[in-house]
């Protein structure tokens, strides 16, 4: 089950007026199992159980269901009202951040980072929150912002690959290619599987005129990762370098 999905699902089937047969984790799971497959189907779902008395857990499978079709705000817009209407500040919070999560989807990092912010209200040390708010600081280019939420969340998971990786290309952005280049190297060496950290290590290289480290570096996130998203930039990258 999903981490947050995971935190939610006893709160949410505590609210539903069903039957105890009706209320069981099977259900639940098996409706947000079908808002991954068949979304539409889900959504018909969703509504058919909130219409018999599903409560806060069809709403919750039909903000599932609404972001598998794409539409991110609308399921965003779900998960606040259910957070609006509970009174457990761990599920407010994980609420919040799959709010942000589905904002960030939708390509609107503002009203991401106020629903993280929210989260991080009521979960000061919410490692998704953390890491949400920090790349939605990102993607609005105020990586001090970013720097800053990254910096609390390896003091919480140290060596955390992902989080080093992201908190060098924050350093790298505002100048810092020492520090930059700290982090990747720990990113690398935390996980030498992980393709953004290659990548990463390969775009700070490249700043600091280390050509051959840059294309050894970028060519391993190939590898690592061929045909997704970070393998091709690092392709690119790679056969743009002069």
């Amino acid at each position: 089950m999903h981490p947050i999905r995971s935190v939610l699902s006893a709160l949410l089937l505590a609210s539903v007026g069903l039957p105890a047969a009706a209320q069981s984790v099977t259900g639940y799971d098996d409706c947000i199992a079908m808002a991954q497959t068949a979304p539409a189907s889900a959504l018909s779902a969703a509504d058919t159980w909130f219409a018999g008395g599903g409560g806060d857990a069809a709403r919750h499978c039909r903000a599932m269901a609404l972001a598998s079709l794409g539409s991110f705000g609308e399921a965003a817009r779900t998960v606040e009202a259910l957070a609006l209407t509970t009174t457990d500040p761990a599920a407010q919070s994980d609420l919040y951040t799959q709010a942000g999560d589905f904002q960030m989807a939708a390509g609107d990092p503002f009203a991401a980072r106020t629903f993280f912010g929210q989260a991080l209200a009521l979960e000061p040390e919410s490692f998704a929150a953390l890491d949400g708010r920090s790349r939605a600081a990102a993607a609005q280019r105020d990586f001090a912002g970013a720097i800053t939420d990254l910096n609390r969340l390896l003091w919480l998971v140290p060596n955390d690959a992902e989080a080093l990786s992201l908190r060098a290309a924050a350093r790298r952005q505002t100048g810092d290619t020492e520090g930059a280049l700290s982090d990747a190297e720990a990113a690398v060496a935390a996980d030498p599987a992980s393709a953004v950290a290659y990548f990463e290590r390969g775009a700070i290289r490249a700043v600091r005129g280390d050509r051959e480290g840059a294309r050894s570096d970028w060519w391993q996130a190939e590898q690592l990762d061929p045909g997704g998203e970070t393998g091709q930039l690092a392709m690119t990258n790679r056969q743009r370098l002069p």
